[in-house]
């Protein structure tokens, strides 16, 4: 029975289709020509991640074309070899999450064992699809200042990002938020994708619901506009986070951030009003460990992460003094803040007292041009009659 059940689940894992919307990988095709620009058909073209040991190998058609898709995110070396020809390299090409890379090969006469080994420009000049996007990639994420440890705060260092007033970056799950403008659009019509599984809270669609911790994160792409079919959901823009794995080596790393109250000035009411400081002692800390299982076949990578803190909110609000909640509104009141003093005494058992006329500039009838003020006492009570009848 047992082995009927691991053979469904088997089969259920390799049948299983990414879902719309759920990119995680990148595109790599190009045309491989001679040096006369010819097309060269039935060329072996091979390509390798020397972290992981990924490889891929296929054959250049009969427009000496190659296309790999679906490739997990990395950097690669491109190997192409035809016999009558030296063996072409090109190293450093880097992919990345939803990437459409184009790279075209030239092949020189020569003898098979020779090579001609070329590595790629660092930022590559995009000559597929139309999208305006972004990347961050893990580097800057884990090197650059954050506080709170929230990578949200680097999405808004893209151009055509902005965020409202209100949005808190630092905080994070229903405390924080996610509503930022991409593009000019809605802070809610965005979606938030981490290895291409929807991290969108529904309910408000302005929280998310996993935070990676960053030192997690492979890196995270920003897609603004005029991106693929592919993606959907949402009208907004997509933002793509991918997490880091394993590789050929075991490595690992230690993390720890703080703030304390002690560091901090105290804040400016709490001093009028001769109050403590507010608490503030912020904890976080956690791991990453990753490496092989099995050596070019099988990695894993395992990160956790704790933020524990105690934080003090001063609030400010204006409540009644002891006289105004005895119906005594005479005392001084505060310039801009307090309304107009009642012009009947609140001590008066009249339906006044519950409810006080609150004393209003009226407009001057002469200087008014409405038509209330304009028309006459009389035409309005004509009117007024006239209409009840």
């Amino acid at each position: 029975m047992w082995k009927r059940s691991l053979l469904l689940l088997g089969a259920v894992i390799l049948l299983a289709t990414p879902a719309a919307a759920q990119r995680t990988t990148a595109n790599l095709r190009g045309t491989v020509t001679d040096s006369s620009h010819a097309l060269v058909p039935g060329a072996t073209v091979t390509i390798s991640n020397p972290d992981t040991g990924f490889t891929r190998t296929m054959v250049t058609n009969e427009s000496g074309v190659y296309s790999f898709s679906e490739v997990p995110i990395g950097r690669y070396e491109i190997k192409v070899e035809l016999q009558g020809f030296k063996t072409a390299t090109r190293t450093g090409i880097g992919l990345a999450v939803a990437d459409n890379r184009e790279l075209d090969v030239e092949l020189a006469t020569g003898a098979l064992s020779e090579t001609v080994s070329v590595k790629a420009e660092s930022t590559p000049v995009k000559t597929i699809g139309g999208d305006v996007s972004g990347i961050i990639t893990g580097q800057q994420i884990r090197e650059l200042p954050l506080n709170g440890r929230n990578f949200l705060q680097l999405a808004t260092l893209m151009p055509g990002v902005s965020a409202p007033d209100f949005l808190n970056v630092k905080d994070k799950g229903l405390m924080g938020g996610s509503d930022l403008s991409i593009s000019g659009g809605g802070v809610t019509t965005n979606l938030w994708t981490v290895d291409g599984a929807n991290n969108n809270d529904v309910g408000s669609n302005r929280t998310i619901l996993v935070y990676p911790s960053v030192d997690a994160i492979e890196e995270f792409k920003i897609l603004r506009n005029s991106y693929g079919a592919e993606f959907g959901q949402s009208g907004g823009a997509q933002i793509n986070i991918v997490t880091r794995g394993g590789t050929n080596v075991f490595h690992g790393s230690g993390f720890y951030s703080g703030r304390s109250d002690k560091l901090d000035a105290t804040n400016y009411f709490l001093v009028k009003a001769n109050q403590p400081k507010d608490a503030l002692k912020r904890n976080d800390f956690g791991y990453t460990f990753g490496g092989p299982i099995k050596k070019d076949k099988v990695h894993f990578f395992a990160s956790q992460e704790w933020n524990i803190e105690k934080r003090g909110t001063p609030r400010a609000a204006f409540v009644p003094t002891a006289a105004e909640k005895a119906g005594d509104f005479s005392g001084s009141g505060i310039a801009g803040c307090s309304l107009p003093t009642p012009i009947r005494s609140p001590a008066r058992r009249s339906r006044a007292t519950a409810f006080p006329r609150i004393a209003s500039a009226r407009p001057d009838r002469r200087s008014c041009s409405c038509i209330r003020c304009q028309t006459p006492r009389r035409a309005r009570a004509a009117a007024t009659t006239g209409s009840r009848r």
